[in-house]
């Protein structure tokens, strides 16, 4: 059956998004591993804080791909959705089995159903780092809502410290204030190392709040590093969409960058497919 063009355009969108991924990939699982290298050289803590997130990253990756076994996952992918479900098999493929048999599964369903070859790396250049700066964007815009979270509970926490401290003030000055009026001795000693161990109290409390105050900040000042690094990988990914639309008809250009959806025939694309890469 001679295709009309549509399927031809699905079909180049899937290689890119299955090159890029493959690429995007293979550079978590280096990160990861350089990650790992350098935690371990910082301190045990550290390390053992990695390993526990990357154990909770792997399931959720392990659960995602299991999505590929399912033939009616493969009838509704569009490009992109199978780029980045491709990209997590890669990445975890060599730490856990569940995500090698994803990705043979996926090469084989790529092979069968859109003619993609992962070996012939034969999509268009531009389109393939445009779509690897807004994986990198995504994955940097991620980690910095991470610290933006993560600094918005540290701030509540100090402010809530700093309440308490202001509390154990209030607490050692009624104390100190008993111990001055309190005719018996016995009582007027104890009072009064009441109120010293509330002062200490407020003190430690409040050094605990200026830690977590501090801590807010590197965080706001880390997101937005991060910000800045999303921003700019934003900036590759519109010079290389812009560098493609330039290189073809104007035609051709509005065809790429619109949704359409791929007939039914040799690839066995569902009707309900979106032939973008846009998200």
């Amino acid at each position: 059956m001679e295709s009309d063009g549509v399927e031809e355009s699905f079909e180049g969108l899937v290689r890119v998004a299955v090159t890029a991924g493959a690429r995007f990939g293979e550079n978590m699982a280096r990160l990861r591993e350089q990650m790992a290298r350098d935690s371990e050289a910082r301190s045990l803590q550290e390390s053992r804080e990695l390993q526990a997130r990357t154990a909770a990253e792997r399931q959720a990756a392990v659960s995602e791909l299991g999505n590929v076994q399912r033939g009616e996952w493969w009838d509704k992918a569009r490009p992109e959705d199978i780029g980045r479900t491709y990209a997590t098999a890669k990445a975890w493929e060599g730490q856990d089995p569940e995500a090698a048999s994803a990705r043979q599964r996926m090469e084989n369903e790529l092979r069968t159903r859109y003619g993609v070859d992962v070996n012939n790396h034969d999509a268009d250049p531009a389109q393939v780092q445009a779509l690897l700066a807004r994986m990198e964007a995504e994955r940097i815009e991620g980690l910095a809502a991470e610290e933006r979270r993560k600094e918005a509970q540290e701030r509540a926490e100090a402010e809530s410290l700093l309440r308490e401290g202001d509390q154990l003030d209030n607490a050692a000055e009624r104390s100190a204030a008993a111990a001055a009026y309190e005719p018996d001795p016995a009582e007027r000693e104890q009072a009064a190392a009441e109120a010293e161990t509330l002062r200490d109290r407020a003190t430690e409390t409040r050094d605990e709040s200026g830690q977590s105050y501090d801590s807010a900040e590197r965080r706001s000042e880390t997101a937005a590093s991060l910000e800045g690094q999303g921003f700019a990988e934003r900036s590759v990914e519109a010079r290389k969409i812009a560098d493609v639309s330039q290189g073809k008809p104007a035609t051709e250009a509005v065809k790429q960058s619109r949704a359409v959806k791929a007939r039914k025939g040799r690839s066995r694309v569902g009707s309900g497919k979106q032939a973008t890469l846009d998200r």
